[in-house]
């Protein structure tokens, strides 16, 4: 009768160490497939996904701009990547200086074009520019023929002393010069 007990009692804990194991197998097939949040049920499939994904822009040898992204995926066909986790480096002339950084959740990049879009869901990103200057918004454009960078969504813009806030926004980083579109708000601190 001893013996009994003890087995069922083993019997009870291998079962229960068997749904265990089941359970955190399948939570982790779960939060695994969360996190492949690219595919597009209604698109074509991707030609490449990228971990550590880097694009680099050059002119005459030297790096002007990067887009480093934590995952990638490609369409070389449509010149198109998207990217998750993604922060962009505007290099200055040495390349060692940043004239601008951003960080966002996702963005898309045109690599016949080298243009790119920015977002963020959950909050603004912050572009800071060497100048001092930072402006948030949850959506940016660059357009790299002429060295803009536009959004039509709120913006607030801090730096030196000020605080601009508006609607839409369009500026060139090469020379800093920004205009805030509708509902422009400069409040002046200390």
């Amino acid at each position: 009768m001893k013996y009994h007990w003890i087995r069922w009692a083993l019997t009870s804990i291998v079962l229960l160490m068997g749904v265990f194991i089941v359970h955190r197998v399948v939570t982790h097939m779960e939060t695994k497939a969360g996190k492949a949040s690219l595919v597009s049920p209604d698109g074509p499939s991707a030609d490449a996904w990228i971990s550590g994904f880097t694009y680099r822009q050059t002119q005459s040898g030297k790096t002007k701009w990067k887009v480093i992204a934590e995952r990638a995926q490609v369409y070389e066909d449509r010149h198109v990547a998207n990217l998750e986790e993604v922060q962009v480096q505007l290099l200055g002339e040495d390349e060692s200086s940043h004239e601008m950084t951003v960080e966002a959740e996702k963005g898309t990049i045109d690599t016949a074009t080298n243009n790119f879009d920015l977002d963020n869901e959950k909050d603004m990103m912050a572009v800071h520019l060497a100048s001092g200057y930072t402006i948030f918004s949850t959506h940016f454009t660059w357009i790299e023929a002429s060295h803009e960078i536009t959004t039509s969504t709120p913006v607030v813009i801090r730096g030196h002393g000020l605080i601009i806030t508006g609607i839409g926004l369009i500026g060139t980083i090469d020379d800093e010069e920004f205009k805030v579109l509708q509902d422009v708000q400069v409040e002046v601190t200390s």
